[in-house]
């Protein structure tokens, strides 16, 4: 080889050698890159954690909404400003049931038509009781505990008069 040319095939040789230092270099950051890609798209598609099946330990709110597959609202759970807590199935275009319980602790379970009047309703309380309307008026069928530890059942007819009570 000229004495000339020395040089420039010594610098095309380092050349040669750092282009295999960057081809080895970009074909492991390829196959990382690829690595992690596949771990996502595993993820994403193993049972229980995809969008619609989500784990939390804590959820917190005051208000929870619950929704039919249409997107209409069909019941929630609520903290009410004056303390109490409510949870109602259901909603106006369908019959639907009422739990409240107060921040004294009392609790009232009522049924509701789908006209949102009462037709049947339970009472936790000192004094439980239980009652049914089929009007959603006054009771017709009622029930109830005394302080005494007695208790009383009352049936009225069509026209609202007593026609059962004990005692």
């Amino acid at each position: 080889m000229n004495p000339e040319l020395q040089p420039l095939a010594d610098r095309l040789e380092l050349i040669e050698r750092q282009a295999r230092a960057w081809k080895l270099t970009a074909l492991v950051a390829l196959i990382a890159a690829v690595a992690a890609l596949v771990l996502v798209l595993q993820r994403s598609h193993a049972p229980g954690l995809g969008a619609d099946h989500v784990r939390y330990s804590v959820v917190e709110a005051n208000r929870f909404l619950l929704r039919d597959l249409g997107g209409s609202v069909s019941g929630g759970l609520e903290s009410v400003s004056d303390g109490s807590l409510r949870l109602v199935l259901g909603n106006r275009r369908t019959a639907s049931a009422h739990l409240v319980i107060a921040r004294d602790g009392t609790a009232q379970l009522t049924l509701r038509a789908p006209d949102g009047t009462v037709r049947a309703g339970l009472a936790g309380s000192d004094q439980p009781s239980a009652w049914l309307s089929p009007t959603g008026g006054e009771a017709t069928v009622a029930m109830r505990t005394r302080d005494d530890g007695g208790g009383e059942v009352l049936v009225k007819d069509a026209q609202g008069l007593a026609r059962f009570r004990a005692p």
